[in-house]
């Protein structure tokens, strides 16, 4: 039963069946976007998934372990696009000068609204974000079928824009499985 849940929890990410997927070298920096890198540590696959304003990486699949990168989020700009959605019923969008609450609050409209449930988040501090102040906090969720999912996140607001980095899996084995990988990368990222 365990493993329905967890290939529910991909297929919610990819579109239409249809993700290409792309090798990361773990060992050379590389670059997520809008002046942002980060070194991987280890092989991850690059999911190109039009359905997001960002990019995913997995180590295992996207059903076991998922490593998200959002960077220069534009005010008005939602951080999941939801197809088929009216512009009403579209996920928060990001706004300018969100203080580092709203910034958690982002995260828990746009997951809400593509079914995880019960989105919570906690352990709100600051951080460095490469060169620039930002902050880091946890968050945990339920998919629709009651995996229980544990995630980190990382984030800054440069200029205009929002960088959010953050990385989830079941809570169970896959997310202690690369927390200390996370934690590197987290570490090594460069923002210009």
């Amino acid at each position: 039963m365990k493993v329905l849940r967890v290939l529910a929890l991909g297929a919610a990410l990819l579109v239409a069946g249809c993700a290409a997927y792309t090798a990361i070298d773990g060992a050379k920096t590389v670059s997520v976007g809008d002046n942002v890198s980060v070194t991987p540590q280890i092989a991850w696959a690059q999911v190109n998934n039009p359905g997001l304003n960002g990019t995913v990486w997995t180590a295992d699949g996207v059903m076991l372990d998922s490593l998200m990168f959002f960077t220069g989020v534009a005010p008005g700009q939602p951080l999941i696009k939801v197809s088929g959605t009216s512009k009403d019923d579209l996920p928060r969008p990001y706004q300018k000068g969100m203080v580092a609450d709203d910034v958690m609050d982002l995260l828990v409209s746009n997951f809400s609204k593509i079914g995880y449930q019960h989105v919570r988040t906690a352990n709100l501090h600051p951080a460095r974000f490469g060169s620039a102040d930002g902050f880091r906090f946890e968050f945990t969720f339920d998919t629709q079928e009651g995996l229980d999912m544990k995630g980190t996140a990382i984030f800054a607001q440069r200029g205009d824009k929002l960088d959010l980095i953050l990385f989830y899996a079941p809570s169970e084995y896959y997310y202690g499985r690369y927390s200390d990988i996370v934690e590197k990368i987290f570490a090594s990222i460069q923002a210009a």
